[in-house]
């Protein structure tokens, strides 16, 4: 298929008959009758059925269209980028972040860096933390925010790690529970293994749990384990069972669930990945000055805590 037939294509499926298509194109309706007929003859079999003055796609032309799709999408981002440079636009920022963050720091970040630059166009993507790495190799997105080691992040090769901000993780558990009386941490040693939700082990925290679990004694396996934070705020939420999550995904937690420190303390870098070795720069690193600050003001406070340690 050559594009000339691409675009008849994809405009009779949108317009619904041959003449609209046409007109779409700002060509005749027999110029478009021809393409449409060339398409056929160079594919071999038919791409439009007609019936009551209206045409429709056959099931070979339905299985094209998704892949047709597909490159209008694309050229929709092409006219993104030329509308940008003809507007004067500032820039272009595209943004891959972890799920827990896309919920409460990157849309606070984002809305700070607006009010800074409101001619720089940003698109975001959640995404998890092995593919935040391979997506900037794909040069997809210009950025990367994830979760690493408190210090000394070693990054894949192409990738440099800019350490933003240090969190801690927090037990979280329902309201109902009794860990809602108590006061104070929670022992790692003293989790209930029948109802911890745990995290998968495909990404930095759901190691660093798990090794810190085992070597507190808790060696079984979660009943329940999940890729994302949020999911296990949600199950904690619903009465499921307890968690130790981020802090940044404890902080956006609701009435129904309980926040406290455990002990020992895990702790955890926030870090900005970007394609090397240039660091960031223009743009981007005002971002990134947006984020850590936002970083620091989202961090949960003494008073969402049972602040006196717990009983030995």
């Amino acid at each position: 298929m050559r594009l000339r037939h691409v675009e008849i294509l994809y405009a009779i499926k949108k317009t619904g008959s041959i003449s609209a298509a046409a007109e779409a194109l700002s060509i005749t309706q027999p110029a478009a009758s021809k393409i449409l007929k060339h398409a056929e003859q160079r594919l071999g079999f038919a791409l439009f059925r007609r019936s009551r003055g209206r045409v429709y796609p056959t099931d070979e032309a339905e299985l094209l269209l998704i892949e047709v799709e597909k490159v209008f999408a694309a050229l929709e981002r092409t006219r993104d980028a030329a509308r940008i440079l003809r507007q004067r636009q500032d820039t272009r920022l595209t943004v891959a972040c972890l799920p827990s963050l896309g919920f409460s720091v990157v849309p606070r970040t984002v809305q700070s860096f607006r009010k800074r630059h409101p001619g720089t166009m940003i698109e975001i993507g959640a995404r998890h933390s092995s593919e935040i790495i391979s997506c900037l190799l794909a040069r997809e997105f210009d950025l990367g925010i994830g979760f690493g080691p408190e210090s000394g992040e070693c990054a894949p090769l192409g990738i440099e790690a800019t350490l933003l901000a240090v969190g801690r993780m927090l037990y979280i558990d329902h309201a109902s529970s009794r860990a809602a009386t108590a006061t104070g941490s929670v022992r790692l040693s003293d989790l209930d293994e029948r109802r911890l939700i745990g995290l998968n082990t495909g990404h930095h925290l759901g190691t660093s749990l798990n090794r810190a679990l085992t070597e507190h004694g808790l060696t079984g396996v979660p009943g329940i384990q999940v890729q994302t934070y949020y999911f296990a705020l949600g199950l904690v939420a619903a009465g499921t069972g307890c968690a130790v999550v981020d802090e940044f995904t404890a902080g956006a937690s609701s009435a129904d669930v309980i926040v406290r420190p455990i002990e020992p303390t895990i702790r955890f870098g926030v870090y900005a990945y970007t394609r090397g070795p240039r660091p960031p720069d223009g743009r981007m690193l005002e971002f990134l000055e947006c984020l850590r600050a936002t970083c620091l003001d989202n961090r949960v406070g003494d008073d969402r805590l049972a602040a006196r340690p717990a009983a030995r």
